[in-house]
């Protein structure tokens, strides 16, 4: 990202993608882990692209399935060129990397037995496309083949937008609610810093395509970029606070993105240190459409002044006259 993984630019919803079928192993290459007799194993997305049904079911009946005990991964056998996507070698590397991750990650949200209709695997699809990655809910995330071939992948963010749990499906709201209600800070921001904080833990290279700088940096960077941005109270109004900014969603995205994105982490993070953790965060996001007021609750803290101490803390105090309050 982060580019707006699995909110905002998503087309019509797709519900109850879990197609069931009989297909097998492809030719390109074998699994240790499962024999060819048995059925392939095919995600649930809940909120589906639309391109995303024809790149699953493509892969479901033509590319490589590899398995691990919190993982099933599906790789093109060939790229665009024809030639071998990856290696048998490169695919157990990846899906080896996958695997410690989403297992760590478990761990560290405090839900080691994350299932999903009683399934606890985490499906990742690696087209060989160019867009955006995203998790549009059930068990399923797609990346694009070329990132995870040059180890510039969000998985570990988008893992934790299916792991973190909601009593509730934003993506399913009508986008005017959505716009209005939903605090995509919170559900990014938070993202972001616990696939931070898990990376960092195993020692596994992190990388977000808008927040491309070392945890340490993160504050500097995000007070860089709300200042660059153009309107910046506009952007800090809907940090900490409810709603989703249009502008991320259409031509203006790239002048408000990085600063959105690195401001929610940021102020994710900040909240985490000072309140010893994430598990306020945790319970707050999971309590659908009442984000906002459980935190709150939960760590007997306002927002509003928690994010202006925030933004005194980076440096931003002076770049915003005034900033909406939260509710």
């Amino acid at each position: 990202m982060n580019q707006p993984n699995s909110v905002g630019l998503r087309r019509k919803p797709i519900f109850a993608l879990a197609v069931v079928s009989a297909m097998f192993l492809s030719a390109c290459g074998t699994n240790p882990h499962q024999s060819p007799g048995k059925m392939r194993p095919i995600g649930t997305s809940l909120n589906a692209w639309d391109e995303d049904i024809a790149r699953k079911a493509e892969l479901e009946s033509l590319g490589a399935c590899r398995l691990g005990r919190d993982v099933v991964a599906w790789f093109p056998c060939t790229d665009s060129s024809g030639a071998p996507a990856l290696s048998e070698a490169e695919m157990s590397a990846i899906v080896a990397k996958l695997e410690r991750g989403i297992r760590a990650a478990k761990v560290f949200i405090g839900d080691a037995d994350w299932s999903y209709r009683d399934d606890r695997r985490v499906f990742l699809y690696f087209p060989d496309a160019n867009f955006i990655s995203h998790a549009p809910g059930g068990n399923t995330a797609f990346i694009p083949l070329w990132r995870v071939r040059q180890d510039q992948a969000p998985w570990l963010h988008e893992a934790m937008h299916l792991l973190v749990k909601v009593d509730g499906d934003w993506l399913s709201q009508a986008d005017s609610v959505a716009e209005a209600r939903m605090p995509l800070w919170l559900h990014e921001g938070l993202a972001e810093a616990l696939a931070m904080a898990v990376a960092q833990q195993e020692g596994l290279a992190h990388y977000s395509p808008l927040i491309d700088v070392p945890a340490d940096r993160l504050d500097a960077f995000a007070a860089e970029q709300i200042r660059a941005c153009p309107d910046p109270s506009r952007l800090l109004a809907v940090v900490g606070g409810r709603g989703k900014l249009p502008e991320l969603f259409g031509e203006e995205r790239m002048n408000y993105a990085p600063a959105f994105y690195a401001a929610s982490t940021s102020f994710v993070r900040w909240l985490a240190r000072r309140d010893g953790g994430y598990r306020p965060l945790l319970r707050a996001i999971a309590d659908f459409d009442n984000e906002i007021t459980s935190y709150e609750r939960l760590s007997g803290r306002s927002l509003d002044e928690s994010r202006r101490e925030w933004m005194a803390s980076i440096g931003v105090e002076g770049a915003t006259s005034s900033v909406a309050p939260s509710r």
